[in-house]
């Protein structure tokens, strides 16, 4: 069931996010960075939150408070067993990986496994995410997935971009559909746009929502990147900016690594207000830059 697979990844996407800091006793190097990250996934697949929360950057904690991040896993872990028959406890970590370490920050990859939940796919389930050396002890500084609306990838509130407020673009000043636009070291084109999108057979938008469904491609041109779905936002003519949801078109556009000259096509689905006039497309791709405007809904 994809819809199980898409929680699931979601929960999975949390968890890079969330777990690290811990008690601040770690080292200030690769295997600290490491250590922490894996303490802490075990504590809250055992579901001791407050270890989570305390892992984000002191910016990410002001802007959230603990309360939200709580019933956002809280929410999360119910729509798992309610599919599934599981809990965060059946969840164990396989294994912690850092990249691009540079003594105060590093990417991190959490693998984790689940024996016995169905439509638990390890290959959509790895993520990698960016920590620093913050007061003494490594953090999550992606604010993005902290509350409940980040926890399940979308949500009925628009989110703000991670990084800066996105202006609206003048209309027609952007690249248009189907404009190669690089970025973060890919290269990205949206395709197409379809709006309103049907909805599924068991599956659609919440009562005065829509679906909107873009076809997007991304090629790695000259290092290795990630990509993910939840890298995309779309954005209406008020500003607002809206989360990739859980949709039906396939082939949906999944969570991996791409090596130099490697290339994803997918659909990415968002849900957004009846009203809402769409007016762009952005991806953030170079992290901690500005998030880059990769299509321009306004042009003809």
């Amino acid at each position: 069931m994809r819809v199980l697979a898409g929680i699931l990844a979601a929960l999975a996407f949390v968890f890079v996010a969330a777990c690290g800091g811990g008690d601040g006793g770690d080292a200030k190097s690769e295997a600290g960075l490491e250590k922490a990250v894996r303490r802490a996934a075990e504590g809250i697949f055992g579901g001791d939150l407050h270890d989570a929360y305390d892992a984000y950057s002191k910016e990410c904690r002001e802007q959230t408070p603990y309360t939200e991040f709580a019933a956002g896993m809280t929410l999360a872990e119910a729509f798992m067993e309610a599919f599934t028959g599981a809990k965060l406890k059946d969840i164990k970590v396989k294994d912690v990986e850092v990249r691009n370490f540079s003594g105060d920050r590093g990417e991190v990859k959490l693998v984790v496994e689940a024996r016995d939940i169905e439509g638990f796919d390890e290959g959509q389930e790895e993520e990698w995410s960016e920590w620093v050396w913050e007061d003494g002890k490594w953090v999550q500084t992606d604010c993005g997935d902290l509350g409940p609306g980040g926890v399940l990838g979308g949500g009925d509130d628009a989110a703000p971009s991670d990084d800066e407020p996105q202006p609206v673009p003048t209309p027609g000043a952007g690249p248009a559909i189907g404009t190669a636009v690089e970025a973060g070291g890919s290269r990205y084109t949206v395709h197409s746009i379809e709006d309103p999108a049907k909805a599924g057979e068991y599956f659609g938008p919440d009562p005065g929502k829509r679906w909107v469904v873009i076809e997007v491609t991304q090629e790695a041109l000259d290092r290795q990147v990630s990509g993910s779905p939840f890298d995309f936002t779309i954005q209406d003519s008020d500003g607002f900016i809206y989360d990739f949801g859980f949709g039906e078109k396939e082939p949906e556009f999944s969570s991996r690594e791409l090596a130099p000259g490697q290339r994803q096509r997918g659909f990415i689905t968002f849900e957004v207000p009846e009203d809402a006039e769409l007016v762009a497309v952005w991806v953030d791709a170079a992290f901690p830059k500005p998030h880059t405007l990769i299509a321009d809904l306004t042009r003809d």
